[in-house]
């Protein structure tokens, strides 16, 4: 097996962590809407596949979900978001910020890719992994997602690699492992966050790595 040139990382739950109880944003958005809750998950859920393939501004949404809702209420929530999803972008654990570097000292190429809204993402200018990573590719402003092997093509060729010379590591939302394989990648399941806040098993049929440090074993 020839050493990969790049390695591209998932953002949640591989490189940070969205589900630390202190993190977690109160779910009371619809009652501050004065809209049902059942019929504003639905909305939400519905918008889903617009939110995370083109840059569609919170606020909208919230404004379409509820149109009578008050503007200060919806710029309020918005703020609380920005907010809430700054915070995993600006308390990277070291080791992950350890394992980037260790990564790049050895010459191998990082990207990243997630499936994201522009406001989740709105603080990675300021958070300790951008200059960390080579490339970046947010769905919302390329137009497609995982598991759809074009946003992995377009990682490796802004990486300037092949994807057979281009390793994925994710916890495996969003089918993002059998994507990565189906691109040509070889792609591993990162398990540390998963052990912390087990919210759904590792993907069977990918190697699991327990931990940052593992990546290094696997890729140097």
């Amino acid at each position: 097996m020839t050493r990969p040139q790049a390695v591209v990382f998932d953002l949640y739950e591989t490189l940070v962590t969205e589900f630390d109880p202190s993190w977690q944003a109160k779910p009371t958005t619809a009652d501050r809407l004065g809209v049902d809750a059942d019929v504003f998950e639905r909305g939400w859920r519905a918008r889903r596949d617009e939110r995370m393939t083109r840059p569609i501004d919170f606020r909208e949404i919230l404004r379409d979900l509820s149109p009578e809702a008050d503007d200060q209420v919806i710029e309020a929530l918005y703020q609380e978001r920005l907010a809430a999803k700054a915070a995993p972008l600006l308390n990277v654990e070291q080791l992950i910020l350890d394992t980037l570097g260790r990564l790049k000292a050895d010459g191998l190429g990082i990207g990243l890719i997630s499936n994201c809204s522009t406001e989740e993402v709105a603080a990675w200018h300021r958070s300790a992994l951008a200059p960390l990573v080579d490339e970046a590719v947010f769905s919302y402003q390329v137009g497609c997602a995982k598991p759809d092997p074009a946003i992995y093509a377009l990682a490796c060729r802004r990486l300037g690699v092949a994807p057979r010379d281009a390793v994925f590591v994710g916890d495996g939302g969003s089918d993002e492992l059998s994507g990565a394989a189906a691109c040509g990648m070889r792609a591993y399941c990162a398990g540390w966050f998963l052990d912390r806040w087990p919210t759904r098993r590792p993907v069977d049929g990918f190697r699991r790595l327990g931990s940052p440090a593992e990546v290094l074993d696997v890729l140097l």
